[in-house]
């Protein structure tokens, strides 16, 4: 089996467990239908060779595709959204990159990695865990990265704000989106 089927088959072992809380009011076959979206998307990714597969995360809400994560280029983020848009079932991709530009010291990766531990304890405790579950969540220098899709506006809201408050982040992109 090739390395790109065993990451396909990961990533949908993984997409099936990790999502049925964040999902729990999409039916059993809108689930499955995105699961499949969602590996496809990211199988064309890593099948792209103008695109660092993973750097881009891929979250998948009724056959709207949300791209998201820290990239080197406007180059790699259009590409990223042009392999998105061929994929079978996909209704709509949703923009959600960064262009990040540089490199992390060993310092810097162990700062941004206690940023995103603050970050995600401190959003199960405000918006609940179902609700930061749904929030993906990505520091890169500094820089936290919101993404995922949520019913409310306010938990959009309330996700920018705690990321803001935590001690040494430097800007926050808060990319996530509404569910249609």
């Amino acid at each position: 089996m090739s390395n790109r089927n065993l990451f396909a088959l990961a990533a949908s072992a993984a997409l099936l467990i990790a999502t049925p809380l964040a999902h729990a009011e999409k039916s059993a076959g809108e689930h499955v239908d995105d699961t499949t979206i969602a590996t496809s998307t990211k199988a064309a990714l890593i099948d792209s060779d103008k695109v660092s597969a993973n750097h881009v995360n891929v979250e998948v809400y009724q056959g709207h595709v949300q791209l998201a994560g820290f990239v080197d280029s406007d180059a790699e983020k259009s590409a990223a959204i042009a392999v998105a848009k061929k994929v079978d079932g996909v209704t709509k991709v949703v923009d959600g990159m960064v262009v990040l530009q540089g490199h992390r010291s060993m310092g810097q990766t162990l700062d941004d990695t206690t940023i995103q531990t603050k970050l995600k304890t401190k959003l199960a405790d405000v918006v609940g865990m179902e609700k930061a579950l749904a929030i993906n969540t990505e520091v890169r220098q500094g820089h936290v990265l919101l993404s995922g899709w949520v019913s409310a506006d306010k938990y959009k809201q309330q996700a920018g704000e705690i990321a803001q408050a935590i001690d040494g982040v430097k800007k926050v992109h808060n990319q996530i989106a509404l569910k249609p």
